[in-house]
């Protein structure tokens, strides 16, 4: 028979469990929609969005629509679960040429490493196993 202390923790683990996938999914779908829209402001070359991407470089701007497909497929490859893995190398490769963009233009590019922090963090609380050492 099971002791009451192997219960209490088999349930609390079950419970931090569900809470680390629900935040991590959480966070994956937010991540998810500013991609999407991003990719999208892109596609439909939004005229206050466009003006920022002429003053980081002008060939981004030759290139917008490339750039904005990207962000798309990756955002929606990272919402669907199915394809969460390919959706993730998408985005941190994504993530890593906005990074360098902005680098290469002078301009902040904190955000965009808080949102790969965020992108891994998402890949931890929804995909432990990845971080285990057999």
């Amino acid at each position: 028979m099971k002791s009451i202390k192997s219960i209490i923790n088999q349930v609390k683990s079950k419970i931090m469990s569900t809470t680390s996938t629900k935040i991590g999914n959480g966070i994956n779908y937010f991540l998810s929609a500013v991609l999407i829209i991003s990719g999208t402001l892109k596609l439909i070359q939004l005229e206050p969005y466009m003006e920022v991407v002429k003053g980081l470089n002008p060939n981004y701007y030759e290139n917008i629509y490339l750039i904005g497909f990207v962000a798309l497929i990756s955002g929606i490859l990272f919402a669907i679960p199915k394809t969460f893995t390919y959706g993730f190398i998408a985005t941190l490769a994504f993530l890593g040429g906005t990074i360098s963009a902005h680098m290469q233009a002078g301009d902040v590019f904190i955000p965009q490493i808080v949102f790969v922090f965020l992108t891994g963090l998402t890949a931890y609380l929804k995909k432990p196993e990845w971080f285990t050492t057999k």
